[in-house]
């Protein structure tokens, strides 16, 4: 014979399946750490209780019709 003895590889099913089940497990906790890294940054914890900084122009904090009460 010209070529020789094939090349026989030698799987383990399982180890197989263990790897992929680790690597779909860093993958989601990597996804979650990101989802809980945004969720936290934006909380109003994180910002306090006025959020954005306020620049005082917007037409609610000036009272957009000029009455100084509410309802009259």
């Amino acid at each position: 014979m010209c070529g020789g003895a094939p090349n026989i590889v030698q799987s383990d099913p399982e180890a197989e399946a263990a790897k992929a089940a680790n690597a779909a497990a860093k993958a989601a906790n990597a996804d979650s750490a990101a989802r809980r890294k945004r969720k936290k940054g934006s909380s109003l914890l994180a910002t306090g209780s006025e959020g954005a900084t306020d620049s005082g122009t917007s037409l609610l904090a000036s009272g957009a019709s000029g009455k100084t009460n509410l309802g009259a």
